[in-house]
């Protein structure tokens, strides 16, 4: 007889610096890998774990979303304590609790949080320097705005990134940038990313600030049928998955009482606060 299991829901954080990213992958050093490792030392058998989003090499988490599942005599309370003491230093788990038995931490996702760190005027922070992209141009950052603006919407994305399985239509629910002094800012919130996606986006948002490129033309990059500014994405190590969102129990009764998707999606995109 199978012995009865409980879904655990956890929020983790990490440095990606020193990750071949975050999918288990042969021969490499993973997030899911040294988590499932984690596992299977304090409970003695092999676990899977499933993640929000995939984060490539060298990408940071401080909200990235996982699940797994143990056997209900494993206790809860303490595990968090017991996780952390034997994982590597850039990998902890902030938060743990049950979860729903169905519970899918990516099919669940409504939204997901991204946001990249520019440094520019050739200003220097050297304890930022695995997450922060530093530059020496100054940036034109109302130009960045407005081609940001132009970007959000619901449409084919394919100039932007790929997917495995050719479906390139995402919801692009905001693009905002920030300044505060030589630190820049790009946060960007939708359903759901393409492989390289965010990192497409800086990249053309940081050739607007450079004055190589207008803010109009990035209606013409988003419409062509090919990879906008031929597949060009900025350096990873300024990219972090801030946040996931999930739907609230609350809404989720109010839709099956009659609430519209649409509503209920506008309630998600007004409650966001940045692959």
């Amino acid at each position: 007889m199978t012995a009865a299991r409980r879904v655990l829901r956890a929020v983790i954080e990490y440095d990606g610096t020193a990750f071949a990213g975050s999918q288990v992958q042969p021969n490499a050093r993973t997030v899911a890998g040294e988590l499932e490792e984690a596992l299977n030392r304090l409970i003695g058998e092999r676990t899977r774990v499933r993640l929000a989003g995939r984060t490539d090499a060298g990408v940071h988490a401080t909200g990235q979303v996982v699940a797994f599942s143990l056997p209900r005599d494993i206790a809860v309370p303490g595990l968090r304590m017991r996780l952390n003491a034997v994982l590597p230093p850039d990998l902890a788990v902030r938060s743990l609790r049950p979860a729903s038995a169905g519970f899918d931490p990516r099919r669940d996702a409504r939204w997901r949080v991204y946001r990249y760190r520019i440094r520019m005027n050739g200003s220097r922070r050297p304890t930022d320097r695995h997450r922060t992209l530093e530059i020496d141009d100054r940036l034109d950052v109302a130009a960045m705005r407005v081609a940001a603006a132009r970007m959000a919407g619901h449409r084919d994305y394919a100039s932007l990134g790929s997917d495995l399985r050719g479906r390139t239509v995402r919801h692009l629910a905001e693009v905002r940038v920030t300044r505060r002094g030589d630190l820049v800012e790009v946060v960007v919130t939708a359903n759901a990313f393409l492989r390289r996606m965010v990192r497409s986006i800086v990249a053309i948002l940081l050739a607007v600030g450079r004055g190589r490129l207008a803010p109009e033309a990035v209606d013409e990059l988003l419409e062509g049928d090919r990879r906008a500014l031929h597949g060009q994405a900025a350096p990873p190590r300024g990219l972090t998955l801030e946040r996931v969102v999930y739907e609230s129990a609350d809404n989720r009764t109010r839709r099956s009482a009659g609430s519209s998707d649409a509503a209920a999606g506008q309630q998600g995109r007004t409650g966001e606060q940045g692959t």
